[in-house]
């Protein structure tokens, strides 16, 4: 059975009319895992150095063990922005005379296969085998490694539970990471060590093999729960009964503004209830916070002004930049509907125009409390406010124009490369780029002041010209139309 479940799964990847796309992307997903490997193999091997002179730790073993759990908080997230849910098309299988645990253990057992689920090992391994087998043995080696690799299994079935019970959401992410920065601030001032605890279990680990016992039982129940969890869901009768429950929200105020409130309103119902476009919305949100990375630190505030254009860029156009690169995508799906409607091709771009520009306003709303770290940061948020509303706004509309794919609504954005064209990777060019041509020649002679305010005048001109420019986005959404929705029918 395992066999032949294989042989249709091989089938369906090369006998697919996206076989060519699919196959490159996951090229490109090989050699990412390729230079992740080596990558991690340089650090396991360099890791002692590291602790030792960089770091100034006498006791490597010691420190490694005392971080071990911190580390797996970082890999929990690591997990859950880039693994993805183990499926199957069981559909098919239901009727015939095949034992449905068979179907699951197979399931489960080859969502393994994940290069996260070594990375641990590359890690980990050269120094288990010079620094621990040097205190320990081999034996202790060994079982310090496989107690580590065992916790980092439990982590795989672990997220995959996390992800299939809050479906995705990001809420469940983000309560988990404020929990365990909160451990972490209790460990940096005293309350409550982490570290300690880390560090007696998996040191204990090196000279009690109960310890590796009681994690693989761990790992065990993990394994079953999700065994029994997915074994649930896969009757005919439950598949055919179950519905999908949506919240219905309430746009209503939108109709004030006519066909064009109509549209938003579309939109934005579009983005609440898909999987992929929500997605961007929260990570969008989560982004917001990108700025106490940098604001706290007078290097890049006093040393590189300049690079605090870049982050207040993103900061306050990240939705429009996240969510405007696949502009047209999203309507992948009925964009041939949409072309046999009596509809105004002005009131669609209109109205992707004022959704994109109302959340960069709205962004740099939030963004005003990092007027805490200095004034001069909201001042420059909003004069970069004014150039994405004014400039970076019409460059997303007309790039986004420049052969967009179609996207399956339904599916996470973690590691989701669908979509993803050419225009994608050459737009973050001039949205990045274009507001230093107006900063550097004022900052060549020490007036990075008047080329703050340079950046403010030009997005207030493209306020002014909005009528002209919308009209020539529209022009070109009208000679593109066809060539766009023949695109999407191919893909």
């Amino acid at each position: 059975m395992v066999t032949t479940l294989l042989d249709h799964g091989w089938k369906k990847f090369t006998r697919s009319s996206s076989f060519n796309k699919d196959a490159a992307t996951s090229v490109f997903l090989g050699i990412m895992a390729l230079m992740m490997v080596g990558y991690s193999l340089a650090f396991g091997f360099a890791l002692n150095t590291i602790i030792t002179k960089a770091l100034d730790q006498s006791d490597s073993f010691l420190f490694v063990n005392m971080l071990l759990l911190y580390y797996f908080v970082l890999e929990f997230v690591m997990r859950y922005m880039i693994q993805n849910l183990p499926v199957i098309d069981i559909q098919p299988y239901l009727h015939l005379p095949i034992r449905r645990s068979g179907i699951m253990h197979f399931l489960l057992i080859k969502s393994l296969v994940h290069v996260m689920n070594f990375l641990v090992l590359l890690l980990f391994m050269p120094f288990a085998f010079t620094v621990v087998a040097g205190k320990f043995g081999l034996g202790g080696a060994c079982t310090w490694l496989l107690s580590i690799w065992l916790v980092s299994l439990a982590l795989h079935y672990l997220v995959i539970l996390f992800k299939k019970q809050l479906d995705d959401s990001i809420w469940g992410i983000l309560i988990f990471v404020l929990f365990f920065s909160f451990l972490a601030a209790a460990d940096y001032y005293s309350w409550f060590r982490l570290s300690d605890v880390s560090a007696a279990l998996f040191s204990s680990a090196a000279s009690q093999a109960g310890v590796v016992l009681v994690i693989f039982l761990l790992l065990a129940a993990l394994y079953l729960f999700c065994y029994r969890f997915f074994l649930q869901g896969v009757y005919t009768d439950e598949q055919q009964a179950s519905t999908v429950k949506r919240k219905t929200q309430d746009f209503s105020f939108l109709q004030g503004l006519g066909n064009m409130g109509d549209w938003i309103a579309l939109e934005l119902k579009l983005i609440f209830r898909n999987k992929r476009p929500r997605t961007v919305l929260y990570v969008s949100g989560l982004f917001l916070l990108y700025g106490l990375i940098f604001y706290t630190k007078d290097t890049y505030r006093v040393d590189m002004p300049w690079f605090l254009l870049f982050i207040g860029l993103f900061i306050t156009g990240i939705f429009m930049i996240n969510y405007g690169q696949y502009l047209y995508s999203w309507q992948a799906s009925h964009f041939d509907f949409t072309l046999t409607r009596p509809v105004s091709l002005r009131q669609f771009i209109e109205s992707k125009y004022w959704l994109l520009n109302t959340a960069t306003v709205f962004c740099f709303l939030l963004s005003i409390p990092y007027a805490w770290f200095g004034w001069d940061i909201v001042f420059a948020n909003a004069m970069l406010t004014l150039f994405n509303l004014g400039v970076n706004i019409f460059i997303i509309l007309n790039m986004a124009m420049w052969g967009p794919k179609k996207i399956n609504l339904t599916k996470g954005g973690s590691m989701n490369y669908q979509g993803v064209g050419a225009a994608q990777w050459v737009m973050g060019i001039p949205l990045l780029l274009s507001p230093y041509v107006f900063y550097i020649p004022f900052a060549i002679f020490g007036r990075s002041d008047l080329g703050i305010i340079a950046i403010g005048l030009t997005g207030v001109l493209g306020i002014v010209l909005r009528p002209y420019l919308l009209t020539l986005t529209v022009k070109r959404l009208e000679r593109l139309k066809y060539s766009i929705a023949e695109g999407f029918r191919q893909d």
